[in-house]
């Protein structure tokens, strides 16, 4: 009396075996396939040329502080607004702020807005909807376009005046 013994390819451990490997392969093709059809928005093409800018914009944000110019950002509770408090910047000279949102991974999410006065040396605009996470900020004056400030800001926490410090 002999034990009937199954064929190989209707016992568990051979496709078991087999599995491990071709999963490995299946993953590799997939991988192979989003790295060529997706295009990578973090690589600007014109990367020598911002590297020759660099700088001129640190020489811009040496003058934001050698002006002595200090700014507070302040978000309204609903999200919908943004306030930049001012001081030693001479208001009869700058009529407009614009302030520019960069995502640090996602291009899509970058925008610019344009503060306009507000009383008490402030600067005012509305917010786009739904922002949270971190966000590199630019702030200058366009009618100056002898400084700028450079810093981050994170929206998922709370802003209330927050000074915006120099990260040069």
């Amino acid at each position: 009396m002999t034990a009937v013994q199954k064929p190989w390819y209707k016992q568990f451990w051979p496709w078991f075996l087999i599995a491990i490997p071709l999963s490995s392969v299946i993953m590799g093709i997939v991988m192979i396939t989003l790295a060529v059809s997706q295009k990578d928005s973090l690589v600007n093409e014109d990367w020598y040329k911002d590297g020759l800018a660099i700088n001129q914009q640190l020489d811009k944000v040496r003058a934001a502080q050698g002006y002595g110019y200090e700014f507070f950002l302040s978000v309204d509770p609903a999200g919908t607004g943004l306030t930049i408090a001012t001081k030693n910047l001479d208001l009869s000279q700058v009529r407009e702020l614009a302030i520019e949102f960069s995502h640090p991974t996602l291009k899509q999410r970058d925008f610019t807005l344009n503060l306009h006065p507000a009383p008490n040396q402030q600067f005012f605009a509305p917010l786009p909807t739904g922002l949270a996470g971190l966000y590199y900020l630019n702030l200058t004056a366009p009618a100056a376009d002898d400084w700028e400030v450079i810093t981050s800001i994170n929206f998922s926490n709370r802003l209330d005046r927050v000074p915006l410090h120099q990260t040069p």
